[in-house]
């Protein structure tokens, strides 16, 4: 009986069955976390890595544009501040990448500026936070252009830059965790700061070998005296998922059986919406909706632009935003686009041929318009619908104009038979002005985002009146995305007395039987 009891008890203690598979359980769960540890900290210090280029890229095209402006102005003829010497500036400002204002400086003032004309009593400058190769810099400095205004600024040879206040929106929401600081080598200067940058120690970069959980980054730009430092803070396994960090540990080597599962779940459900969507852009699953344009001033029906519908065979709807990517991420975005053409322009046929004042817009991209086929297709379809080429307009968003020579040479074709551009979603892309001057653009649409600003004590209202100046020095139509209120409507119609609106005070989406007649 003793006998039988130590052998079933010697089971449970190290060296017997149960002993060894809780060792090797432990040494399993161990060995897990700490490669996971390594996974995560890789991950998040590619992040990191990307995040702080992107930066520091963009910093280099901001001071970049800011030099630029900077010679071009000091460059000018003719005396300082005379109503010519400001046309000058004006021009200079709407043409360079994200400036906000150029003006002149003397005797440590400034004395006027293309936005604000000639000061009445000319607004002092205190000492610099910083001076480097001749500049004067100067970070959210408030009170020269309103007391209410900070700006970034440089001075240099008696002549003084603003940095756009939105010039940074492109890199300014760091992903969770992240933190990054653009400063001068040195650090005593500080441009900008995104995300988490509390105790963040400027130049310190992480060893190779570092999988704690904390990753660092550090690198400076080789052309200006500009360096990014950043930061990722809980990049440790133990602040995934609880039930993740518990898999792991108690399962072992099955939690990888476990994730390919789930990847494999993934790509298979993925490579069935993408099926669908094939299906749909064949078959009849697309659909069109159409969103009224008007006169801002007597709200005179002038057109509508073309909006994209999809609905899967189960009857989700699925934004735009999300099969329009998938569709170019898989080579079908061309042959959608066909199709859309091809509902939009059979829809709307006799509203168009019934008056040669209404036009249809559509969207397209960039490698739709870049394709010759697709040029020939979208003629095609006009001329067999009795339609003009001057009631189509073409909408391509800011982003979408970076090869400008190769575009500008399809959009010529086009437009040599009547077809209209316009610039959508304009203020949102990565280049600022200089490329309309380079693409036969007749309109530019301003996004809803600066419409939603007005009224509003935001930065970004500000910039509304310079779009709208810059529109009418260029000589091109405006359009106002996403009108919602009346005070909207007025403030623009202010601005651009034949301004054109939309959004839903003026019209929701709808099907092409629902439009208004007027």
């Amino acid at each position: 009986m003793r006998q039988a009891v130590r052998s079933r008890l010697g089971t449970f203690v190290p060296g017997g069955g149960i002993g060894r598979i809780v060792c090797a359980a432990a040494l399993g769960a161990v060995v897990t976390l700490v490669a996971a540890q390594v996974v995560v900290a890789q991950r998040d210090g590619r992040a990191l890595d990307a995040y702080a280029d992107l930066v520091l890229e963009h910093a280099e095209l901001v001071a970049s544009a800011s030099v630029k402006a900077l010679d071009r102005a000091a460059a000018l003829p003719g005396t300082a501040c005379t109503p010519e010497d400001l046309v000058n500036l004006r021009r200079l400002a709407i043409q360079s990448h994200y400036v906000r204002d150029i003006g002149r400086v003397a005797h440590g003032t400034v004395r006027c500026s293309a936005s604000w004309g000639v000061f009445a009593a000319p607004s002092p400058l205190p000492p610099p936070d910083r001076r480097v190769r001749g500049f004067a810099l100067w970070h959210a400095l408030p009170g020269v252009f309103g007391a209410d205004i900070a700006a970034d600024m440089v001075v240099r040879d008696g002549v003084v830059v603003t940095t756009s206040p939105i010039a940074f929106d492109r890199v300014s929401r760091a992903p969770a965790g992240m933190g990054v600081v653009v400063s001068t080598r040195d650090g005593q200067h500080l441009f900008q700061r995104f995300g988490d940058t509390q105790g963040l120690t400027i130049g310190e970069a992480a060893s190779a070998l570092d999988v704690g959980a904390t990753r660092l980054a550090w690198r400076c730009s080789t052309g200006f005296d500009i360096c990014v430092s950043a930061r990722k803070s809980g990049s440790s396994v133990l602040v995934e998922p609880w039930w993740f960090s518990l898999s792991l540990a108690v399962l072992g080597a099955l939690a990888g059986a476990g994730i390919a599962l789930v990847a494999n779940d993934y790509r298979e459900r993925r490579r069935s919406l993408l099926a669908q969507l094939r299906r749909a852009i064949d078959g009849q699953g697309l659909s069109m909706v159409y969103q009224p344009i008007r006169s801002l001033s007597d709200r005179q029906l002038l057109g509508v632009e073309a909006l994209a519908r999809w609905r899967t065979e189960d009857g989700r709807e699925i934004p735009p935003d999300r099969f329009v990517p998938l569709a170019e991420r898989d080579g079908l975005g061309t042959r959608m686009a066909k199709r859309l053409v091809s509902i939009a322009l059979g829809e709307m046929a006799e509203r168009l041929r019934g008056n040669a004042a209404f036009y249809l817009s559509i969207n397209l991209t960039s490698q739709d318009l870049l394709d010759a086929g697709f040029r020939r297709y979208v003629h095609h379809e006009v001329r067999r619908l009795g339609l003009c080429p001057g009631q189509i307009v073409l909408e391509l968003t800011e982003r979408a104009t970076a090869d400008h020579h190769d575009l500008a040479a399809c959009m010529l074709e086009l437009k040599s038979l009547g077809y209209r551009f316009y610039v959508d979603d304009f203020g949102t892309g990565y280049s600022n002005f200089a490329y309309l001057t380079e693409l036969p653009i007749t309109a530019i649409k301003m996004d809803r985002r600066f419409t939603r600003a007005i009224g509003t004590a935001s930065a970004v209202s500000q910039v509304v009146q310079s779009i709208a100046a810059m529109a009418a020095a260029l000589e091109l139509d405006l359009i106002v995305e996403g009108v919602e209120t009346e005070e909207q409507a007025s403030h623009m119609l202010s601005l651009v007395p034949d301004g054109i609106g939309q959004g839903w005070l003026l019209g929701r989406p709808v099907a092409s039987a629902s439009l208004p007649a007027h």
